[in-house]
């Protein structure tokens, strides 16, 4: 499903319970009832009714939703809103000519270009081979940071990394609205795994796994649905909680972990956290809220923005910690927004490696 016609019955499954203004980030701030799902849904029946016009005032709304999926764990109904904003978003998208240049600019500039000319300059680490095989997959930007950190605790697991040349994941094409772009993120992908011959992937940021597991739900080509049910995602905390595996700091240090929306394996990190020596974690007050990135470009909207940003920085420095770490390279870049913070932020798995 990718048209918003498709979502009506679940638009009139919508009870306007309003459970979802106290899940999402947005509203609590506020309090405006366009910024949450109810209110959106409200809005967007209106459209399906041909009563309002898909229009820039609607897409506001749409676009400044954070897509952290916070209201959906809280709906009585199970309504996905995601899913329904995404198609919505994809409607004005095709007639948007600001949105569709947009677009250009972050496939072919900010997540293509850019990427590829960074990766001239920093060589990909080098896997020891063993009998069981992953493909790491480090996106546009992950792979500049962790894929070093990734190998060696891997190789320690006795698994061989392969790191091929992946494109962006899509996510930011996905939550603008270009679907089209996303199916050809989907499709790059797919032939990367056929032409290794593997379909174990590996990755820890919470972003990209979380597309690369909704690949299968967005992909328009029924093959590559069907070759994606062979395909195991993990990421790769699960390994390191599975093994066993233990880290030591050489130093003792407090750091806090903020939870991007789309990690559904905190149990694996909370572990990892918990059993490495020398580490002093302390969990900052909602540590799993949202920290606001698809906000950030969102200058019109900066006094929402800021007070977004400003609550998470304050929860963190209450904490007394040195290091924020977070498993999603979208929330290091929202986490390191205020320029004011007295932390550094860092991702766990590197931090892990360099420490």
């Amino acid at each position: 499903m990718s048209r918003l016609e498709d979502f009506k019955n679940q638009i009139h499954k919508c009870s306007r319970c309003g459970l979802c203004q106290s899940a999402c980030p947005l509203y609590q701030i506020s309090g405006n009832d366009c910024t949450v799902s109810r209110g959106q849904f409200i809005m967007l029946d209106g459209v399906l009714k041909n009563e309002l016009k898909l229009n820039k005032n609607i897409n506001k709304y749409l676009d400044l939703c954070l897509k952290c999926g916070a209201c959906s764990k809280f709906c009585p109904s199970g309504i996905d809103a995601v899913d329904i904003i995404i198609a919505a978003k994809s409607e004005y998208f095709k007639s948007s000519l600001k949105e569709r240049l947009i677009s250009v600019f972050q496939k072919y500039i900010l997540f293509g270009i850019v990427p590829k000319l960074i990766g001239l300059f920093v060589p990909k680490t080098k896997s020891e081979v063993y009998e069981t095989k992953v493909l790491y997959f480090g996106g546009c930007g992950s792979r500049f940071k962790s894929d070093k950190a990734i190998v060696k605790v891997l190789n320690r697991l006795n698994i061989e990394v392969i790191n091929p040349d992946f494109d962006c994941c899509g996510i930011s094409l996905f939550t603008r609205g270009d679907l089209e772009g996303f199916q050809k993120a989907i499709d790059s992908y797919v032939n990367i795994l056929k032409k290794y011959n593997i379909t174990n992937v590996v990755t820890n940021c919470a972003s990209c796994e979380k597309s690369l597991k909704d690949y299968i739900k967005w992909t328009t080509n029924e093959e590559h649905k069907k070759f994606l049910s062979t395909v195991v995602v993990r990421n790769v905390f699960s390994y390191i909680k599975e093994s066993g595996l233990g880290f030591e700091l050489e130093k003792s240090v407090r750091v806090t972990y903020h939870k991007p929306c789309n990690i559904n394996n905190f149990e694996d990190i909370e572990w990892v956290l918990k059993n490495t020596k020398n580490l002093e974690y302390i969990e900052m007050e909602n540590f799993d809220k949202c920290c606001g990135l698809n906000a950030v470009t969102k200058i019109r909207e900066r006094k929402i923005v800021s007070a977004l940003l400003d609550e998470k920085s304050n929860n963190i420095k209450k904490t007394l910690a040195r290091y924020v770490l977070t498993s999603c390279l979208g929330c290091q870049v929202a986490l390191s927004f205020n320029l004011t913070r007295k932390y550094k932020v860092m991702d766990l798995l590197e931090f892990l490696a360099r420490n």
